[in-house]
């Protein structure tokens, strides 16, 4: 039994890596159609890296579930990956701890690639800000409303005819 969960919990984390991989590369083109502004590409992007995290959340929590069964099934009252991993016999422990160290890392890149993207639109918006309030001053400041009070200038729809 023990054999069956160590073997499922390890699958589930190969699975776990592989979608974080994919949802890594899903976030470059994500990212590279931010950049190019091909909107189409960004749009499919956008419904690809939805898929993949959601595949993401049933790979983890099969991973959560194996990892809690084997945590039972060994008795081990201690939280982590490695103090259950001494209980494992040994071709197996050094294959899950190297397999959780690759989770570890893959999800660290993800969230890197996650905070790039994020940078990037932030610094686009940043930019397409300060341009629009350099060609219209009269947005800048405060804008009081017919009571006195102080309103939050909005961000107006405009047409430019000319790609920034």
């Amino acid at each position: 039994m023990q054999q069956d969960t160590i073997g499922t919990l390890i699958g589930a984390m190969t699975a776990e890596i592989a979608c974080f991989e994919a949802y890594i590369a899903s976030q470059r083109s994500f990212s590279a159609a931010l950049r190019d502004r091909d909107w189409i590409s960004l749009q499919t992007a956008m419904g690809l890296l939805d898929e993949i995290s959601r595949a993401l959340a049933d790979r983890e929590s099969v991973r959560a579930e194996s990892y809690e069964r084997l945590r039972a099934e060994y008795g081990c009252e201690e939280q982590g990956i490695y103090r259950l991993a001494l209980y494992v016999p040994e071709p197996q422990r050094t294959e899950l701890t190297d397999l959780y160290r690759r989770l570890k890392i893959s999800a660290m890149r993800a969230k890197f690639e996650n905070a790039s993207a994020s940078d990037l639109a932030s610094g686009n918006r940043n930019l397409l800000r300060a341009i629009l309030e350099e060609l219209f001053p009269e947005k800048r400041g405060n804008i009081y409303g017919r009571s006195g009070k102080t309103l939050r200038p909005g961000m107006d729809s405009l047409v430019l005819n000319t790609a920034l």
